[in-house]
């Protein structure tokens, strides 16, 4: 889902905007689901910024993009 959010701007407007909604029929932790809530449009300025608000690692994240639903699935 996040791997789709970083480059789908009307995906990432919806996470921010309603994440709630969004999480609804996803497999998510609560402890997931409170670090997507906090995220801002400024932490995906970069994939640096967007890992370090996560608490991952860039190659972490580019690990998920490569995945086909990543890439095409909207929310």
């Amino acid at each position: 889902m996040l791997a789709h959010a970083q480059w789908c701007a009307a995906c990432r407007g919806r996470l921010l905007a309603e994440p709630d909604a969004v999480f609804i029929g996803r497999a998510l932790s609560a402890a997931e689901k409170e670090v997507l809530a906090r995220l801002t449009e400024e932490d995906f300025t970069t994939p640096g910024t967007l890992a370090r608000a996560l608490e991952s690692t860039v190659s972490e994240l580019d690990s998920y993009s490569d995945h086909p639903v990543a890439r095409l699935r909207h929310f």
